[in-house]
């Protein structure tokens, strides 16, 4: 195949404007101001009247501890502690130079910056994947500029909000061109350096839709639930006083002047009823309560009508709602209540949901902003990043697992199947070191077996999780073929 082209424009500066200023010329003399939603004293159902769907979930997702929980969960899950980086050549095959080159263009962008310009407004790697899996489980997808220097050399990554990005047809409605809107300002981002990426697009619409939309019925109903069980507790649950007047006592200790006078007498039948109001108000557990027979003082509680059942039938459904429409179990909210087998499968599905939403994407991303990157050096590759497999187990836990790895790398290597290169990856994620002696096809491993580290599931490290109980397969564990068993002969039953 035909080379691909490089660009012949590549911008020598930072195009696109960062997501938190409100305009394109912001003042250096003011200081940017902290968006508070004060929401101590906020009522969470006032986000449902927000400029639009993405501003609501936005709201939401800051005020409501459910889908809160879920976005926490989501980023902590997919996000995984490790990563790879691999530049191959246009035949898939490991291209070492390259590869070496990309670590040294991704340590750059984690560690070193220009200490010439003073603070580094710069992300690392996982600050800038936490801000894309926050978008994307917000907004349906994430966008970035790759920021080049005066040399035309990658600089940074410049994570932009898809909030402020519209998008034109251009070329007769055969392309898109993406812009960035703030502030009034205009920016074209057609340029080879911006990058953009949507997860579970609809053909239909050229932006993207939250995954988390579906949960905002289910979250207004569960607020506005919880506000009127919150009345409701202070009202009818917890125990009331209740004074009551002696009329007729109260009016023989009425002054003469004020009770034949209509209207002092209404004023001084509020005013002693307000006085005697703010002294039950006021008084602490401990104090004693003195009073003349006038008044009669009893406490009111619910007696014995109880709506438990009801309340939890309604908090279920509204529960069982917002992990739907989350696309998080209820296991990883705190609402589940099911058995340990039941709360691995669901933990299982939930790691799959996680991957899909937002590590393969963040992949996607990081290996096409890298490319470009590498390219620029003149290097005809692509590269393939990836963050480690989620595993929830502790890492003890699967030493096992990963001696198996180790067992089946090796030994591909030994019968020449794959590189010293993708051997040395895949086991520490980086390249040989110097002076190593290159064993690919050399039949270093004679004497392997077939199952050197156990099967992964009864190894020293390990007698069984819960999770692992579920996992362990039914094959046979004593070779590559399942015994032979003897067929049980039956004794024939007499005809009568």
């Amino acid at each position: 195949m035909a080379p691909v082209n490089m660009p012949k424009s590549l911008p020598r500066a930072q195009l696109t404007i960062a997501p938190y200023l409100k305009t394109a010329k912001p003042s250096e003399a003011s200081a940017l101001q902290l968006t508070d939603r004060r929401l101590a004293n906020k009522d969470v159902l006032d986000y449902r009247s927000g400029a639009s769907t993405r501003a609501i979930v936005r709201d939401f997702a800051a005020a409501s501890p459910d889908i809160s929980a879920a976005i926490n969960a989501a980023l902590r899950t997919a996000i995984t502690d490790s990563f790879t980086a691999v530049s191959r050549n246009m035949d898939g095959t490991i291209n070492p130079e390259a590869t070496a080159l990309v670590q040294q263009i991704i340590a750059r962008f984690n560690n070193v910056s220009d200490y010439q310009l003073g603070y580094a407004d710069r992300n690392s790697l996982r600050s800038t994947s936490e801000a894309w899996g926050r978008e994307l489980l917000q907004y349906g997808s994430c966008a970035a500029e790759l920021v080049l220097d005066k040399t035309r050399l990658p600089e940074r990554i410049q994570p932009i909000s898809v909030f402020n990005i519209k998008f034109y047809p251009t070329d007769g409605g055969q392309r898109l061109k993406p812009v960035q809107e703030l502030g009034g300002e205009k920016i074209d981002l057609d340029i080879p350096t911006f990058f953009y990426a949507a997860v579970d697009q609809d053909l239909l619409e050229a932006y993207s839709a939250s995954p988390l939309e579906p949960a905002l019925q289910a979250v207004i109903f569960s607020t506005d639930f919880m506000n009127d069980l919150r009345r409701v507790v202070k009202r009818a649950i917890h125990p009331r006083q209740t004074v009551t007047i002696d009329e007729e006592k109260f009016r023989k200790s009425i002054p003469q002047e004020i009770l034949h006078d209509s209207e002092k007498l209404a004023e001084y039948m509020s005013s002693t009823i307000e006085n005697i109001k703010q002294m039950i108000d006021g008084l602490e557990p401990e104090d004693t309560l003195v009073v003349f027979d006038t008044l009669g003082i009893e406490i009111v509680d619910h007696g014995n009508t109880s709506l438990s059942q009801e309340w939890e039938t309604l908090q279920g459904i509204a529960n069982s709602k917002m992990a739907t429409g989350t696309k998080t179990m209820p296991t990883i909210l705190g609402h589940g209540s099911a058995s340990a087998n039941i709360a691995s499968a669901e933990a299982l599905m939930y790691m799959k949901t996680a991957d899909g939403l937002i590590r393969q994407k963040l992949n996607e991303m990081y290996s096409r902003l890298l490319t470009l990157a590498v390219r620029l050096f003149g290097l005809d590759v692509y590269v393939e990043f990836e963050y480690e497999d989620i595993d929830l187990r502790p890492k003890n836990e699967v030493e096992t697992f990963k001696a198996l790895k180790q067992s089946r790398v090796l030994e591909l290597l030994s019968l020449g199947l794959i590189s010293d290169e993708e051997a040395s990856i895949q086991l520490t994620g980086n390249l040989p070191p110097a002076g190593y002696e290159k064993k690919s096809g050399t039949g270093f491993r004679t004497n392997t077996s077939i199952q050197p580290a156990g099967d992964g599931y009864n190894g020293a490290t390990n007698n069984g999780s819960t999770m692992n109980q579920n996992l362990k397969p039914d094959t046979p564990t004593g070779g590559a073929r399942g015994q032979n068993k003897k067929a049980e002969v039956l004794p024939l039953r007499n005809a009568e």
